[in-house]
């Protein structure tokens, strides 16, 4: 972590990429050092606009979804993933882990950055007062989510307030500032609540503008604190938080209709569904980097040569009434009734991943291409159907089921035509499975279904659950052991400290089994 932070602090100003639709461009000084690089409130924001784009890393959603059970192996596979995540190889030295720690401590550096430059700027007018009080806000929001996500993937329990998290980074730290121990859970929530509640607070003495889903904003705030207590398991403060979203932001869920947009070509309203998304442009689209390239070689298509495919196991789960099924499964699939018998399951059952940039149009081109100057979609960090889902949790958790089976179906409500039934919910562990399957379906490919599993997974008895066809041998040459299921008792549901950090600080704790 601390390698990574000096690099961050010598490299800040030199990013070329930018989220921000209005500035195109980030800040590149001609001298490394801050007192001339940064004087004003414009070059502090063109700072906050490079460090957007150290977040859009696909490395989540790949990982999440190659290490569970959203894809199967392609048709076109060539080994990719066959040897590690695919078959729950884990070690310190693994890139999945490894790129989720490098991203979000990178990003946390800059931020770290941006707090203290703000506070040296001795702004002179209303505007640049209100202007590096929101770059504050929003750096302050952005340190919070990366703190949260480290802490989901590395801690051994998130409902435990003495299980190690992650480290704490609130300041700059030199190059010789190596060695640190891990925090528990207790300090990285009360550091993230602090941090949200400090954001909230500049948010709200703002001059009012209009919402934007590409920035850090209080909606994404509240819900961060939503989501940071449904985790710790504190549901009377994640559903008022919840509540607070989905009552004040203005938002709505996106409808039957509407749902695709937001996923397909990046044409929904700034007032449906997304709280916040990473902005990628169209320069910024390479294979190494894009979100559909995690799973094709090339252009989200059957001839895109897929590497993965929607797994069987959530195909089936899947309803052709549902406004998501469209948006997961390209409409130029071969679909094979009869896979399960089939001799050759990998080529007569293709299930192409429609949900980055595909289209709904059998036999047209997707909307994503692969390269630069293509169509590139867009990281979506937070959606108002988590709000609802959030709203369900809770619901269970005070032992209120028709409360819970409510919230489900105004969610369903929105992703089919028509009215939904009112969900059946007989008890507390079907309530759980349910909310569970709902996750998996709404949050397909986004990143989330890891940690889904670890922490609602032994609650609703149930975990990761290939099909046979996803895993059977002439599907793929497996080195190893069988991939069919990872106990939920695994210590590999906390994932490892990576090497590029113990290797460098000695006080770090690794995690259990590695």
């Amino acid at each position: 972590m601390k390698k990574i932070f000096f690099i961050a602090i010598a490299v800040f100003g030199l990013t070329a990429t930018s989220c921000s639709e209005e500035l195109m461009e980030t800040y590149a000084p001609g001298a490394l050092v801050e007192d001339t690089a940064i004087q004003t409130a414009d070059d502090l924001q063109l700072f906050l606009n490079g460090t957007y784009s150290t977040l859009t890393s696909r490395s989540q959603s790949e990982f999440v979804s190659i290490f569970t059970d959203e894809v199967g192996i392609g048709f076109e596979n060539g080994g990719q993933g066959i040897n590690d995540d695919y078959v729950f190889f884990l070690n310190p030295q693994a890139d999945g882990p490894d790129n989720i720690w490098a991203v979000n401590y990178f990003t946390i550096a800059k931020t770290n950055r941006i707090l203290q430059l703000a506070d040296k700027l001795k702004p002179t007018t209303a505007v640049d007062i209100n202007k590096i009080n929101k770059i504050k806000a929003e750096a302050l929001v952005l340190r919070a989510y990366c703190h949260l996500t480290i802490q989901s993937y590395f801690t051994t329990d998130m409902k435990n307030p003495t299980a190690l998290a992650g480290i704490i980074s609130n300041k700059i730290y030199g190059i010789d500032d190596n060695d640190y121990p891990r925090n528990t859970n207790a300090e990285f929530y009360a550091f993230i609540h602090n941090n949200l509640d400090q954001a909230i607070t500049l948010f709200n003495g703002l001059t009012p503008s209009a919402f934007s889903n590409i920035y850090a904003s209080k909606t994404f705030a509240q819900g961060l604190k939503a989501r940071a207590y449904a985790y710790a398991g504190d549901y009377t403060n994640a559903e008022t938080w919840a509540n607070t979203v989905i009552s004040t932001s203005g938002l709505s869920l996106a409808n039957y209709a509407q749902y695709p947009s937001v996923f397909l070509n990046e044409t929904n309203a700034q007032n449906v569904e997304v709280i916040f998304k990473l902005k990628r442009t169209a320069p910024q689209n390479a294979q190494a980097t894009n979100l559909h390239n995690a799973w094709y070689n090339g252009a989200p298509s059957i001839a895109g040569a897929p590497w993965f495919e929607v797994s069987r196991a959530l195909f089936n789960k899947l309803n052709t009434s549902d406004t998501r099924y469209r948006t997961l499964v390209n409409p130029n699939s071969v679909i094979d009734p009869g896979y399960a018998t089939s001799i050759d399951v990998r080529n007569s059952d293709r299930l192409l991943i429609n949900k980055h940039g595909g289209t709904l149009t059998a036999g047209a081109a997707p909307w994503a291409g692969t390269g630069t100057n293509g169509n590139n979609n867009d990281i979506k960090t937070m959606r108002l159907s988590e709000m609802y889902l959030i709203r369900a949790e809770a619901r269970v958790a005070a032992a209120d089921l028709p409360g819970a089976a409510t919230a489900l179906k105004a969610l369903r409500d929105s992703r089919y035509a028509t009215a939904q039934a009112l969900p059946v919910l007989t008890n507390a562990t079907a309530a759980w499975k349910a909310i569970l399957d709902e996750r998996r379906i709404e949050f397909a490919f986004e990143g989330y279904r890891f940690i889904d599993l670890k922490r609602l997974g032994t609650l609703a008895n149930s975990g990761i659950d290939r099909d046979p066809a996803d895993y059977q041998s002439a599907t793929a040459n497996y080195p190893s052991g069988n991939p069919a299921n990872l106990p939920l008792n695994s210590y590999k549901w906390a994932l490892p400290i990576p090497s590029s950090e113990t290797n460098v600080n000695s006080a770090v704790q690794q995690n259990p089994g590695y």
